[in-house]
């Protein structure tokens, strides 16, 4: 079943590539254009307007090398993640996890004057969301955890809260914080935390869709979405045009 999903090209996530696009494009141009960090990210520092702050999930890192390697990891874990979870859930669904967790995000970042940016927090909803999904696939095919696919979400979920909130907690230290270890991994990891936990939360809302989408798969060896799913897309555009239209507000 989890092999199957992740194969099926006939499942579209469209959104995903939206939002990776965002990524890629806005993390490049601001290392060309260095001027552009003025507008994208928090480059120069925790106080910047409400506009730009709702730029920092797609500008990563504060120099080439750390922006090339948050960027790199962040599209591996949009792969593994957020286009697996968008064929299960839908577009409009899965469209509704990021908004939610792009705006928590963005609220803890401003409550807290906080400096990183970045993808990240919002990938870690999609792990809360997909918690749901593997406990759902163990319920609606016991076999499933023996799974290819199934074994690799494992990894991949090991990696985001194990390793990510360690690595998370070092990264203040590397540009010379003055705060603590402690406040380091606070700081470091606040967001990850909040937006995993509104993950969590939907996963939890959405329960009986993902049971329903898995059985689906099951038993047709095929997910189909509905015209909302279709319609998330166009609102998913957005995105882009908001970033596009930073430069005149």
């Amino acid at each position: 079943m989890f092999d199957d999903i992740r194969g099926d090209i006939r499942l579209k996530t469209y959104v995903s590539y939206i939002l990776t696009a965002c990524m890629v494009i806005i993390t490049l141009i601001t290392i060309l254009i260095p001027e552009l960090n003025s507008l994208y990210g928090v480059g120069d520092g925790p106080a910047v307007n409400i506009f730009v702050r709702l730029t920092i999930p797609f500008q990563h890192g504060f120099d080439n090398v750390s922006s090339m390697f948050h960027l790199g990891l962040n599209l591996i874990l949009m792969w593994a993640l957020g286009t697996y979870l968008e064929k299960v859930l839908g577009s409009y669904r899965f469209l509704i996890t990021t908004v939610a967790s792009f705006f928590m995000y963005v609220l803890f970042h401003r409550l807290l004057l906080l400096i990183g940016h970045g993808f990240t927090p919002i990938l870690t909803s999609y792990s809360g969301v997909m918690f749901v999904v593997m406990v759902e696939g163990r319920y609606v095919k016991t076999r499933s955890v023996f799974e290819d696919y199934f074994k690799t979400l494992r990894g991949f979920q090991l990696g985001v809260w194990i390793l990510l909130p360690v690595l998370m907690a070092f990264v203040p230290l590397y540009y010379n914080s003055l705060s603590s270890l402690w406040e380091n991994i606070f700081y470091g990891n606040i967001t990850h935390l909040v937006c995993g936990a509104i993950g969590v939360a939907l996963g939890f809302a959405f329960r009986q869709h993902i049971r329903n989408k898995l059985t689906q798969q099951t038993r047709k060896r095929h997910i189909k979405h509905s015209k909302l799913d279709r319609l998330a897309v166009y609102v998913a555009f957005g995105f882009p045009l908001y970033l596009a239209l930073i430069f005149f507000i």
